[in-house]
Order: C-alpha cells, then sequence, then structure tokens
C-alpha cells in the first residue's frame, strides 16, 4: 500500500500543479481583454445561503453590485465578478473594464490573483516532483 501511495501521490501533485499554473495562465492571459480601469461604488451585496458545510457551518454564495461611469455615461447595479470579506457597501474599488464594451468588467487585481494560482500550481507540482524522486532513490 505504501508503494503505490509513494507512486500515485507524485503523478497526482504533479499533474494537480500543472492544471493549477494552467488555470493561473489563462486567468493572466485574460488581463489583457480588459485594456482600461475605473474607480467604481459598491452599491450592494447580496447574501445567498448555499447550505451547511460537513463542520455544520452555513455557506454563502456573494453577490456584489458596482456604480461606475465611462465617458459620461453611467453603468449601475452591475454585477462584480468577485467578492472578498474586506469589501462593503459604499467601498470604491478598481474595476477593469474592455473599452469596446465598458459592461464588460473585471476585477483590479487580475494579475495578482493570476501569480498566487501559478504560485500554488508551481509548488503542487514541485513537491510532487521531490517526492517522486525519493522515492525513486531510496531502496
Amino acid at each position: 500500500m505504501r508503494k503505490i501511495f509513494n507512486i500515485l501521490f507524485p503523478v497526482i501533485a504533479v499533474a494537480a500543479g500543472i492544471v493549477v499554473i494552467v488555470l493561473g495562465a489563462k486567468k493572466m492571459s485574460s488581463k489583457k481583454n480588459y485594456d482600461a480601469s475605473v474607480t467604481g461604488v459598491i452599491t450592494g451585496i447580496e447574501r445567498e445561503w448555499t447550505g451547511t458545510d460537513e463542520d455544520g457551518f452555513d455557506q454563502y454564495d456573494y453577490t456584489v453590485y458596482v456604480d461606475y461611469e465611462v465617458d459620461g455615461r453611467k453603468y449601475e447595479n452591475v454585477k462584480f465578478p468577485a467578492y472578498d470579506s474586506s469589501m462593503h457597501k459604499g467601498d470604491e474599488i478598481e474595476i477593469l473594464y474592455q473599452s469596446s464594451n465598458p459592461e464588460n468588467i473585471a476585477e483590479g487585481n487580475v494579475a495578482g490573483n493570476a501569480v498566487f494560482i501559478i504560485a500554488v500550481g508551481a509548488v503542487l507540482a514541485l513537491i510532487g516532483i521531490v517526492t517522486a524522486v525519493k522515492a525513486f532513490i531510496r531502496p
């Protein structure tokens, strides 16, 4: 059983790492689609109960709405694609948008999040590689 684990774990870790790296790279490449930015205001945050986790804690999905203005045109109550617990109604946030379609928005920190995702994938892959090397070096 241990021998199977010593072979299977590195393969799974490397594969998962590669998948996570690809997802991060895809997220990073999406940043180029958003060629402008504006400061917006959070106009609302809706919370929807989705159930309980295995420990009995309530789980929620959050939907954030923002107002912003581009070239004199106001966009109101547009669904923002991200949420974090530090967000509050009335907060100003950076919004990336496509100049050809200002209603198509993204969070302001696309690149930072993508770098974090890629780093997590690299660590997973590295753990898998090191574990594989150790498995083959040991008699």
